[in-house]
């Protein structure tokens, strides 16, 4: 039985189509308005719902954009006239899955309808914050969509903050191993010694201070999908190991001699550029390309602006539910300044802004309510041509680029990432020799979270007493 919603500012057709669904046992609910369609949403929980575009009041196209962040789990139908459809296309680029044309046949109108509720049983385990109406994110979705049936690997590319975890377990999820677990490992969190032992489990007494067996990630995700975080920092001789580990399908623990057979998807994600690691050979290509089945690029938000709105609305009433507040929208104001501002932590740092802004708000988002950062964010000048020497300067500020004129092709985007990770190693350098070395405040002011702030400064060879310092003030 499926919950179905049926917004329509025509009485009679409402009550034909709530016949006709309780007679297929389903449970309709019949509303005339957007305003009262946006209430039985929060209510109910639809698993459907039909919407016709014009309403009286607010407008279907206002009313669709609302509900996608009141309801969205749910697959959205509209219903419109013969004349209207192209209006109809305009609304399924919106969010909408479907339209279905008025008069309608039943039994082609049923079967659509069933079509749908099918789709959004699935959908529907979907986190609710995978919400968006950009091009962007709308093709890595469908790329989601469409992959997580296939038994093959997915490596998730994008920034931090961009919602890979979150992708990764709508692909699990979506996937035939749904009913198997789903167990991350942040590869960039712990030392070599330890990932090995979180990655591959270790038996007892293979190590000073292994008194007790470990059973690795690998094989509790038996059955299930495995997800690697941050990839590209595993170190070259867990590389090899977790190559021979896809190939093979099993795995040994640290220390142990038995070999166990292994039934595990890899889903991967990075916000490092591999192609240029495995250029360098900091990364083994042979596992790229096992890793790398299929690649999908996470959108910044940046890159997503228009969906800034859509996902401040979502945040704002799950936390207003959580926290027991009576906290409603956003004002105009409080919008404007979430649009002018970069978010360099993206979707996450969004989250956490409007998160403390509920806690502060009374019945709606104020600009004051919001982070201080992001109502006045400070602006780092940074001239990195004061260095002691004019030799040095110059030294420092020529990017070590070689050129292969002879070659028949020139590989612009290797030399753009060789260039942009000189100017990154420059840029923290002269931050380190100028005392900032809170770690917290030296990420914040290069727009990066902690431990990306750590992996880069291994990077650069930043180590040891820079990065150590950095470690423990973080």
């Amino acid at each position: 039985m499926a919950e179905i919603l049926i917004v329509d500012d025509e009485p009679e057709l409402g009550r034909l189509l709530g016949l006709l669904f309780r007679e297929q046992g389903h449970c309709p609910r019949y509303v005339s308005s957007g305003e009262a369609a946006l209430k039985a949403a929060a209510e109910q929980n639809p698993d459907l719902i039909l919407l016709d575009l014009h309403l009286n009041g607010m407008n279907g196209m206002e009313t669709l954009r609302r509900l996608k962040s009141k309801a969205p789990g749910a697959p959205i139908v509209i219903m419109t006239a013969c004349g209207d459809v192209s209006v109809a296309v305009d609304a399924m680029k919106s969010g909408a899955v479907d339209f279905i044309t008025k008069p309608f046949n039943n039994l082609a109108f049923l079967s659509t309808v069933n079509t749908h509720l099918a789709a959004g049983s699935a959908a529907g385990k979907v986190s609710p914050k995978l919400v968006g109406e950009s091009p962007a994110f709308r093709k890595a979705l469908e790329l989601a969509f469409k992959f997580a049936a296939p038994d093959i690997n997915v490596l998730l590319l994008g920034e931090t903050g961009t919602g890979k975890e979150l992708f990764a377990h709508t692909i699990h999820t979506m996937s035939k191993r749904s009913n198997g677990p789903f167990v991350a490992l942040d590869c960039s969190m712990l030392s070599e010694h330890l990932v090995e032992s979180e990655l591959f489990g270790h038996v007892k007494g293979s190590f000073t201070g292994a008194d007790s067996p470990h059973i690795g990630r690998l094989e509790l995700a038996q059955g299930g999908t495995l997800f690697l975080d941050e990839i590209g920092n595993l170190p070259p001789s867990l590389q090899t190991k977790l190559l021979r580990v896809i190939q093979e399908r099993c795995m040994m623990p640290v220390g142990g001699r038995r070999t166990i057979r292994l039934d595990v998807r890899v889903i991967s994600a990075t916000n490092a550029d591999l192609t240029s690691a495995v250029r360098t050979g900091d990364f083994r290509k042979d596992l790229f390309y096992r890793l790398q089945e299929v690649a999908i690029q996470l959108p910044s938000l940046r890159e997503r602006s228009e969906d800034i709105h859509l996902l401040a609305e979502l945040f704002v009433s799950l936390y207003a539910k959580q926290f027991g507040k009576p906290v409603r929208g956003i004002s105009s104001e409080a919008q404007e300044v979430l649009d002018h501002y970069a978010w360099p932590g993206n979707i996450r740092e969004l989250e956490s802004a409007i998160k403390s802004a509920v806690v502060l708000a009374e019945k709606q988002v104020l600009p004051e309510n919001l982070p201080l950062d992001v109502r006045a964010p400070t602006a780092v000048a940074l001239n990195v041509q004061t260095i002691s020497s004019e030799n040095e300067r110059r030294a420092g500020m020529c990017l070590d680029i070689e050129l292969e004129l002879g070659a028949a092709k020139v590989d612009l985007k290797a030399i753009t990432a060789k260039a942009a990770e000189q100017a990154e190693c420059l840029v923290l350098t002269e931050l380190l020799n100028r005392g900032c070395t809170k770690g917290a405040r030296l990420a914040k002011m290069v727009g990066v979270d902690p431990k990306t702030l750590r992996t880069k400064l291994r990077k650069y060879g930043l180590e040891p007493h820079d990065a150590q310092r950095l470690q423990k003030e973080m």
